[in-house]
């Protein structure tokens, strides 16, 4: 066994039992040794980074509750700057929009303060949006959010992450009706459409507003859809044959899945 470990013959033989069972037993250990560290190395790199991520989402809480916007933007701008973008989305951004509603829905943050958080936010996915590169050949995505639905971060974080995935996203703001929406995707030539349902009520518009986007565009463009509030009206997206995205990753997923279908098809 010390030969298979890689010991020559010649340093072996005058070895006690006892001798060469140490032997092995430390080979067996170097053979270990690599692989536990990679994977202790690797753990303590996730608790890092999950530390980094807890630290911004409560330093970007503090700036919110003492009404301080230049802190705000400095400490999401470094966390932009440090983590690839989709990650920033994902792990900064939608979680820290959760913990504002529930401060705001427990009474312990003034409606100023989130109204100052969204106008940073805002700025900052509409400056990411506007300085990414895209091919003009990029098929287009026209993102919108329905009539009667004012949240539009979900708009621009998917408009963002549909860019990551190769699409050339067009976003044109909150509260549209459904002629507005057909007519963009029209004049653009859109080869998809997302429709982002900020916050759950009982909006009996809603699904009569799907309905016409659906008839409008013809039963073969590609609809998606997300949000907090699409609870509401996933029968109405069944209906449609639209697809319900939960998060990003299957939203992306999703129009990757797409392209290289058409891709496929095209071939």
């Amino acid at each position: 066994m010390a030969v298979d470990c890689g010991h020559a013959i010649s340093s072996v033989v005058p070895l006690s039992n006892q001798d060469l069972q140490a032997l092995v037993e430390q080979a067996r250990s170097d053979r270990q040794r690599p692989d536990a560290i990679g994977s202790a190395a690797s753990a303590a790199h996730q608790d890092r980074a999950q530390d980094a991520v807890e630290h911004t989402l409560e330093s970007a809480l503090t700036h919110i509750m003492q009404l301080d916007p230049l802190a705000l933007e400095s400490v999401l701008s470094e966390a932009a700057v440090a983590m690839p973008r989709q990650a920033f989305l994902q792990s900064v951004i939608v979680p820290l929009f959760v913990r504002i509603g529930e401060l705001w829905r427990s009474g312990n943050l003034k409606i100023v303060s989130e109204h100052m958080a969204s106008a940073i936010v805002r700025s900052m996915l509409w400056d990411m949006l506007r300085a990414l590169e895209i091919a003009e050949t990029a098929p287009r995505l026209v993102v919108a959010t329905p009539v009667g639905h004012w949240h539009e971060f979900g708009a621009l974080i998917a408009a963002l992450a549909a860019s990551e995935s190769g699409w050339r996203a067009l976003y044109f703001g909150p509260n549209l009706p459904s002629e507005e929406i057909v007519y963009a995707v029209k004049k653009c030539d859109a080869a998809a459409l997302t429709l982002s349902i900020g916050h759950c009520l009982n909006d009996k518009r809603l699904p009569l507003e799907l309905l016409k986007i659906r008839r409008a565009v013809g039963r073969r463009m590609p609809i998606f859809i997300g949000g907090d509030g699409v609870v509401s009206v996933r029968q109405t997206a069944a209906e449609i044959n639209a697809v319900v995205v939960d998060d990003l990753t299957a939203f992306r997923d999703q129009l990757e899945r797409f392209m290289r279908e058409a891709s496929d098809k095209q071939h």
